[in-house]
C-alpha cells in the first residue's frame, strides 16, 4: 500500500479536504440523563477542529503532541477524538490508521472520523490488494451508526466496480437505507442494465429482492414511506433532547399505513436508527429498540419482530444491539438486560464468562457499574450451578472469592463497602447448598472488616439467616455477640428486643429467664458506663405509646456519638486534672483560638497538602488538622489550621474565606468551639449536671452552635470598648447639660424642655451604636476597615 506522502506529492491532499458537513440528525449529544457513570467528553464534536486543518502547523510539535496522547494510561473518548483530530492535521497516513485502530478499539468511531479516513484511504488504495482493504473500512463504517451520507460515500466508490463482483455490498446497503434513499436502488438498476449474463441478472436480481424491501415495491407505497420519513427528519431536527413520544407515534402511523409487515418492521428500524445517529449515548432509547425487536409480531404468535426485517450491516437482533450500545456506553440497565439476552439466548457458559470478563474489563473505571455486574453474573452463576455436583460447587465458591478479591484489588476498601457481595455468597451458602457453616465463617469475614460489627443491619441480616436456614441453632449466641459489638451505639436496643422476641418464640423457660437475666445486666452495665444514656423502647413503659402518635416532621433530632467520652466523675476533680500521655499539638479550648482557624465544606478527598497550599501564604502553620468520623473514619469535611500568630489566621479568615478547594467554596473561620460537656443524649441534662457539680446556681448555657463564621469575641471586644467611649461622651454631655440647666432654671424654669431635648438627641446616637454590630463577614470587614 502507497504512503500517504507519496500519494500526496501525486495530486490533491485529501486529507485536508473540507469535511461532509454533518447533519444534526448525526451529531452525538448526550441528553439521556442516565444513573450510570459515563465519558461526558463523548458529546463533543470535533467536526470545528477538523476545518480549521488548512492552516499551517509545526510538524514536529504536532507529532509530539500526537505521541503524548497516544502515551496517556486509561484514555477517555475526548483523548481518542484528539488523536485522530492531530493525526488528520500531520497528514500522515501511518499515524491516522494508528489513531482509528485505537479509537477502534475503545469504543464504536463516528460515522464523519470514518468518513474523514476512507476518504484518505481511498486516495492511497491503488492495488486489487488495497481495493480488498478499503472494502472491509468501507464495511467496518458502516456498522457504527446510521449515516446517509457515509453511506453516499460508499455507494459512489461501489459504482466504479463491477455489480456483481460487489453484491454482497450492495445488498446490505440496500437493507440499510433502501427505504429512504431510493436513488441508491436507481443507480443499482443502472449498473444492472449494463450487465449482459441472463444468469448474473437473476442472481442480482433475486439476492436484492431477498434483502431490499423496496426494491419491488409499487410507486403509492413508496411515495406514503417517503412523506412519512420526511416528517419524521424534521421532527427529530427539531428536538433538542430525546423523548420516547417522538418514536412511539410515528410507529403509530407506520401501522396506519397499507404495508406488509417487513415493510412496516423495516420502517420501526429507520425510525429508531435515525434517533439513535442523534442520541447514541440515550441508554432508554437502546432499551425501547430492543423491546421493539423482541415483540411478536402477530398477538399470540412467536416470531419476534426482528425476524421479519432484512438485517444490513446495521444488526437490529437484541443480542446485537445491546453488544453495539455496550461499545458505546454501558450502564447498570443495560448490564442488567445484556446478562438477561445472553441466557436467554441460551449462550454456553464458557461464552457468558468471556462476554463478562470483557465487558468487566472496559468498566473498570467506573466502580459501582462493576460491582452490579458482578453481582449479576454471580446470580447467573448460581442459578446454573447444580448444588449435588461438587465440581460445580466448588467452581462456584471459587468464583465468589474471586469476584471478592478482585473488587479489593481493584477499589480497595471502598469496593463494595456493604458487602453485598460476601452477603449473598453466605446465603447461598444458607439456602442453597444447605451448609452453615461456611455461611457463618463468611460472616465472620464480614465483621472482621473495620467498622462492620458495628452495623446492627448486618448482624440482623445474620440472625436472619440463622433462623430460616439453621433452625435458629446459633441465634442467641448471634445475638449475644452482637450486643457486645454494638455496645455503645444508638441500635443497640433493636438487637435486645429480638434477643427476647426469639426466646419467647422458641426458647424454654429456662432459656427466657436467663435471656432476661442478660438483658437486665446488660442494660445495667450500658446505663451505669453512660448514665444519661436513654433506655431502651422495652423499658420505656407508656413512653413507646406517646411517640407513636407524634408526627414525624415534629419529632426533634437525636444526636448521639459512638465514642465514649470521659466519665461524669472527672467533670469536677479536685485538683487540676493530669496532662494526657499522648502529646497533641491540637488541644481542646472552650474559648476562641485567635491562633486557629476553622474550616467547614471540604471536598470528601482533601488532604493537609491541600489546604496547606491553600493557606501557606497567609502566614507560618504550625499544623493542620482534619476531622474524621470515630465510627467509620470518614472526612467530616471540617478541618483546623494553627498559625504561628493571630494575626496570620485573622488574615486567613479574610482572604482565604470563599475560595475554592476541590471544586467547592469552603467557610473559614476563626476557632471558637462551644464549651465540653458531659456525655449524654440530652446537652442539656449534661450541662446541668456540671453547673449541679461545681455548685452553681445558674441557669446552664445551652450547646452553642457556630452559625456565623464571623470573630465573635473580636467582635464583643469592639462592640464593648465603642460603647464605652459613647458612655463617656453622655457623662460629659450629662454634667454640661446640668450646668446649663441650673442657669436656665435661674433665668426662666425650662428645665423639663431642656432635659426632654437632650435625651431625645442621644436616642438616634444609641440606635447607631446598637447598628454597629456585624451580622456579616461584609460587616466585619467594614468594622475594622478592612
Amino acid at each position: 500500500m502507497s504512503s500517504g506522502a507519496d500519494k500526496a506529492s501525486a495530486g490533491d491532499n485529501i486529507v485536508n479536504e473540507q469535511p461532509i458537513e454533518i447533519s444534526s440528525d448525526s451529531s452525538i449529544e448526550d441528553n439521556s440523563g442516565c444513573d450510570a457513570p459515563s465519558d461526558s467528553d463523548s458529546d463533543v464534536s470535533i467536526l470545528s477542529s477538523l476545518v480549521d486543518s488548512t492552516d499551517s502547523h509545526d510538524d514536529q510539535k504536532l507529532a509530539d503532541e500526537f505521541s503524548a496522547i497516544l502515551a496517556i494510561p486509561n484514555k477517555r473518548y475526548k483523548h481518542y477524538m484528539d488523536l485522530c483530530t492531530t493525526a488528520f492535521k500531520l497528514n500522515v497516513f501511518e499515524k491516522i490508521e494508528v489513531a482509528i485502530n485505537e479509537f477502534q478499539e475503545y469504543t464504536i468511531v463516528p460515522p464523519h472520523i470514518w468518513l474523514r479516513y476512507l476518504k484518505t484511504l481511498k486516495v492511497v488504495t491503488q492495488t486489487p490488494a488495497e481495493w480488498v482493504v478499503f472494502q472491509t473500512k468501507c464495511s467496518t463504517a458502516l456498522t457504527s451508526f446510521y449515516d446517509d451520507q457515509l453511506a453516499e460515500f460508499v455507494v459512489k466508490s461501489l459504482m466504479e466496480q463491477p455489480l456483481v463482483d460487489h453484491l454482497s455490498m450492495w445488498s446490505k446497503i440496500l437493507a440499510d437505507y433502501g427505504l429512504e434513499r431510493i436513488d441508491f436502488i436507481e443507480e443499482v438498476r443502472k449498473l444492472l442494465s449494463g450487465v449482459n449474463e441472463k444468469d448474473e441478472i437473476e442472481k442480482v436480481e433475486q439476492t436484492m429482492s431477498t434483502n431490499c424491501v423496496t426494491w419491488s415495491c409499487d410507486k403509492d407505497k413508496l411515495e406514503a414511506i417517503a412523506d412519512l420519513i420526511d416528517e419524521f427528519k424534521q421532527k427529530l431536527k427539531s428536538n433538542a433532547e430525546n423523548s420516547s413520544w417522538l418514536q412511539e407515534s410515528y410507529l403509530l402511523r407506520a401501522e396506519t399505513l397499507s404495508l406488509s409487515t417487513n415493510l412496516k418492521c423495516s420502517l420501526a428500524k429507520l425510525i429508531y436508527e435515525r434517533c439513535l445517529a442523534k442520541y447514541p449515548t440515550d441508554s432508554r432509547l437502546w432499551l425501547d429498540y430492543i423491546a421493539y425487536m423482541e415483540k411478536p409480531m402477530e398477538p399470540e404468535g412467536e416470531a419476534m419482530a426482528h425476524t421479519a426485517v432484512c438485517d444490513g450491516y446495521l444488526k437490529c437482533k437484541p443480542l446485537e444491539l445491546i453488544n453495539r450500545v455496550l461499545q458505546t456506553r454501558p450502564t447498570i440497565a443495560l448490564n442488567h438486560k445484556y446478562l438477561e439476552l445472553m441466557e436467554q439466548n441460551k449462550l454456553s457458559p464458557e461464552q457468558v464468562d468471556s462476554e463478562i470478563k470483557r465487558q468487566l474489563q472496559r468498566i473498570e473505571p467506573y466502580m459501582e457499574m462493576n460491582v452490579e455486574l458482578q453481582l449479576d453474573y454471580l446470580a447467573y452463576r448460581v442459578r446454573h450451578t447444580e448444588v449435588h455436583n461438587e465440581e460445580q460447587v466448588n467452581q462456584l465458591r471459587d468464583a465468589f472469592r474471586e469476584v471478592w478479591d478482585r473488587l479489593s484489588e481493584l477499589y480497595g476498601d471502598l469496593a463494595d463497602t456493604s458487602y453485598e457481595v460476601l452477603q449473598l455468597w453466605a446465603q447461598v451458602e444458607y439456602a442453597k447448598l444447605n451448609n452453615p457453616e461456611n455461611g457463618a465463617a463468611i460472616w465472620c469475614e464480614i465483621f472482621n472488616y473495620p467498622g462492620s460489627s458495628v452495623r446492627s443491619h448486618l448482624w440482623l441480616s445474620y440472625a436472619q439467616m440463622e433462623i430460616e436456614y439453621n433452625k435458629g441453632h446459633k441465634v442467641s449466641i448471634v445475638l449475644r455477640q452482637a450486643l457486645e459489638a454494638l455496645s455503645m451505639t444508638p441500635d443497640v436496643h433493636v438487637i435486645v428486643e429480638l434477643y427476647r422476641r426469639n426466646e419467647r418464640c422458641f426458647g424454654n423457660y429456662e432459656s427466657i429467664a436467663e435471656c432476661q437475666k442478660y438483658c437486665e445486666a446488660y442494660v445495667e452495665q450500658q446505663q451505669h458506663v453512660d448514665p444519661y444514656r436513654q433506655q431502651s423502647a422495652w423499658r420505656q413503659g407508656n413512653n413507646r405509646r406517646i411517640q407513636s402518635y407524634q408526627k414525624p416532621e415534629k419529632k426533634p433530632p437525636i444526636k448521639s456519638s459512638r465514642k465514649q467520652l470521659p466519665a461524669a466523675k472527672k467533670i469536677m476533680p479536685s485538683e487540676p486534672p493530669a496532662k494526657e500521655t499522648k502529646e497533641s499539638n491540637f488541644k481542646y479550648s472552650p474559648n476562641m483560638e485567635e491562633n486557629k482557624i476553622f474550616i467547614k465544606n471540604l471536598y470528601a478527598n482533601c488532604t493537609k497538602d491541600d489546604l496547606t497550599d491553600a493557606f501557606e501564604s497567609f502566614g507560618t502553620i504550625k499544623d493542620v488538622r482534619l476531622v474524621y468520623r470515630p465510627s467509620n473514619q470518614r472526612f467530616k469535611g471540617i478541618a483546623y489550621i494553627e498559625f504561628e500568630k493571630a494575626e496570620d489566621a485573622q488574615k486567613a479568615v479574610i482572604g482565604g474565606d470563599g475560595i475554592e478547594i476541590g471544586g467547592q467554596k469552603i467557610e473559614v473561620a476563626i476557632s471558637n468551639p462551644p464549651p465540653k460537656l458531659a456525655t449524654g443524649p440530652s446537652t442539656s441534662s449534661g450541662a446541668a449536671t456540671v453547673a449541679a457539680a461545681a455548685g452553681d446556681k445558674k441557669k446552664p448555657e445551652k450547646r452553642r452552635i457556630q452559625t456565623s463564621l464571623i470573630p465573635t469575641r473580636l467582635v464583643l471586644n469592639e462592640v464593648k470598648r465603642r460603647k464605652k467611649l459613647e458612655l463617656d461622651d453622655d457623662a460629659a454631655v450629662s454634667s454640661t447639660n446640668d450646668a446649663a440647666n441650673g442657669n436656665s432654671n435661674s433665668a426662666n424654669g425650662n428645665d423639663n424642655g431642656n432635659g426632654n431635648g437632650n435625651e431625645t438627641a442621644n436616642e438616634p446616637e444609641q440606635s447607631s451604636a446598637t447598628a454597629t454590630v456585624p451580622k456579616s463577614n461584609d460587616d466585619f470587614r467594614k468594622l475594622f476597615n478592612i
